[in-house]
């Protein structure tokens, strides 16, 4: 038996308490009179300092019991508000990280969209450009080979002229 609890105590005081009075009263010379005297005197004693205690146990079992109580009711408020108040600033926090995804997500398509959009914007561009590059290109070449040929022309005519001296 590990623990002993309030009863047991008092038992085992008003028992100590007894054996002590009587070995006392025993022991002492004294008249049968006077022995019985002091045993009923001291037998009142002990029973009031039994109810004495006994109240006083009682009282502050009481007083711990409701204290325990009380204390237990307001740790379970206490969890239970700062649980709540956890659980609703997660659940705001989650909120504006999804609200916050979401809008990246629009964002992002938003930005792909618009890239393509430019892309194909360059691509036609640079496509139009190419076109024009090309036809330019083509009509330096057709005027290259225009004075070429009036060159070629031109030096056939001298080197007849040329021969036709010489002869």
């Amino acid at each position: 038996m590990s623990s002993m609890n309030t009863k047991d105590f008092l038992i085992g005081a008003l028992v100590g308490a007894a054996a002590g009075a009587a070995a006392a009263v025993l022991m002492t010379p004294k008249t049968g009179e006077e022995i019985r005297g002091t045993l009923n005197e001291r037998a009142g004693t002990a029973a009031d300092r039994t109810k004495e205690w006994t109240n006083t146990a009682t009282d502050r079992t009481k007083e711990w019991t409701n204290t325990a109580k009380e204390k237990g009711t307001e740790y379970s408020h206490t969890v239970k508000e700062k649980s709540g108040n956890i659980s609703s600033a997660a659940k705001d926090q989650f909120g504006r990280i999804s609200e916050k995804a979401a809008g990246l997500r629009n964002k992002a398509g938003d930005m792909s969209d618009e890239l393509a959009s430019d892309v194909k914007e360059i691509m036609e561009t640079e496509k139009t450009e190419g076109r024009k590059l090309a036809q330019q290109v083509v009509q330096e070449i057709e005027e290259t080979k225009q004075r070429l040929r009036e060159d070629v022309e031109e030096l056939k005519k001298e080197q007849s002229a040329s021969k036709t001296e010489s002869e």
